[in-house]
């Protein structure tokens, strides 16, 4: 037997099993923390090559198209930028100009910040909060780009942790209430 103190309650002896349950359960959060690799949107990468010398307009237009809220500047092969609807809205729209005028080259957000597919979710939060952005671009080992990792795709994957753990505090809970009967 095991004994574990709960706030406000009185001593309550629980098997071992139950204890080593417990514990694997209440830390096992860790362990099902993935790779980014694993919770990268499947949507391809939406990019336009600088070498073309697109404009702000081609820009949303291809954002439209593709319904994505940014798109990879390519130079050369390799990702050398983003550009976001808040780069549009803030760099053409917030300072009334014309965005057909506008270079796409102007809008990107540069240099890039990037993070590798085999990273953390945790490295890739840390990442986009110590940098101050929403979205990373995913490399892979030779730096070709495999994918956007957003803001959205970590709250989606934690959402789905957080109810998978509250779903089994509710079984254990069930449980431990049978065994106390």
């Amino acid at each position: 037997m095991v004994v574990c103190r709960r706030k406000e309650r009185k001593l309550q002896a629980v098997p071992a099993e139950i204890a080593a349950q417990l514990y694997f359960r209440r830390y096992a959060l860790y362990s099902i923390v993935s790779a980014v690799s694993e919770i990268i949107s499947p949507r391809s990468i939406v990019s336009v090559d600088l070498s073309d010398n697109p404009s702000a307009l081609d820009v949303a237009k291809l954002m439209v198209k593709r319904r994505v809220g940014s798109v990879v500047a390519i130079e050369g092969g390799k990702p050398v930028g983003i550009i976001t609807e808040r780069d549009i809205l803030k760099k053409v729209s917030g300072q009334d100009r014309c965005p057909g005028k506008v270079k796409a080259r102007d809008l990107m957000s540069s240099p890039l910040v990037t993070i590798k597919a085999i990273d953390s979710i945790e490295t890739a939060a840390v990442t986009m909060a110590k940098n101050k952005v929403k979205r990373v671009v995913v490399l892979e080992e030779d730096g070709s780009a495999v994918g956007v990792l957003s803001v959205t795709d970590i709250t989606k994957r934690l959402s789905k942790i957080l109810t998978d753990e509250y779903n089994r505090y509710g079984s254990l809970k069930a449980m431990l209430e049978m065994v106390r009967a």
